[in-house]
């Protein structure tokens, strides 16, 4: 591949399988595998921004698409997903259901024909497993506001006996703490940020591995302890540091990352400044 092509490559988001992440969507095949049932199980990912949440659920959403049966005219969607909005409502919440499951919004409803019909719609798709993202998003309302949309995601998991999945920041705990019955249905899975230890250094691997570069990239324990440090132990910013690399590894033809480049690495915005 030519050089432009290949920094697109390094550029382009991609899926790198680690210990962590594996475990995690172990659990979420688990709970989509789960049998309909009036207490369903659920799941709860807390983690720091830029941990990888969302990306966990994309490629749990990508291992269960939607199946069209064409010989009966019917589809099924084992996993549907929204984000709660910075100011969360019922109304909102029926209508990102419904947007979800490709209902156009155009003709106004009322909240009551709204739930009749994201009910009835998620029933004939025959949803498993409800996914809500940015669940923190509860805390922007009153404390009365707070109960009414968590009795609604218990409500949508008892008449759909499907799974709940709520990921957040930390807050989101104290977000979920406000229903009692809620929060004892949902298993919690802590994505706490990276160490320099054994694990780290197969998602670095991991990473190296997958950047199209013409020579092996291979990285002391030095290293490790360096990129946490500059990473804040933060997913996003491994891949984004070990990408900036690759990049400058094929422009400078050296096509490979070493321990000296990743001691040498400052963030674009800090070079810059140091420019000025």
């Amino acid at each position: 591949m030519t050089d432009e092509l290949r920094i697109k490559a390094t550029r382009t988001e991609r899926w790198i399988g680690f210990a962590r992440a594996r475990h995690t969507l172990e659990h979420l095949q688990f709970l989509c595998d789960y049998p309909p049932s009036t207490r369903p199980p659920g799941l709860a990912i807390y983690a720091h921004s830029g941990m990888g949440k969302t990306m966990l659920v994309e490629k749990f959403r990508r291992a269960n698409p939607p199946i069209v049966h064409s010989f009966a005219g019917s589809e099924v969607v084992p996993v549907l997903s929204i984000s709660l909005s910075s100011k969360p409502s019922e109304r909102r919440i029926y209508a990102q259901l419904l947007s979800s499951a490709g209902v156009d919004m155009r003709n106004a409803m009322t909240l009551v024909e709204m739930e009749v019909r994201a009910l009835n719609l998620l029933k004939q798709l025959k949803v498993r497993v409800i996914v809500i993202d940015e669940v923190h998003n509860l805390l922007a309302g009153s404390p009365r506001e707070q109960r009414v949309i968590l009795q609604l995601f218990r409500h949508l998991s008892n008449e759909l006996k499907a799974s709940l999945v709520c990921l957040g920041i930390a807050d989101a705990r104290e977000a979920i703490a406000g229903d009692t019955q809620l929060a004892r249905r949902l298993d919690q899975i802590v994505l706490p940020r990276w160490k320099a230890d054994e694990e780290f250094q197969g998602l670095v691997v991991g990473i190296l591995r997958s950047l199209p570069l013409r020579r092996p990239s291979a990285l002391s324990a030095q290293s490790l302890r360096t990129l946490t440090r500059a990473t804040d132990g933060i997913t996003a910013k491994v891949f984004c540091m070990l990408n900036e690399l690759a990049v400058e590894a094929v422009r400078s033809g050296s096509e490979q990352i070493t321990d000296e480049d990743v001691e040498r690495w400052k963030p674009a915005l800090e070079r810059e400044a140091v420019f000025a």
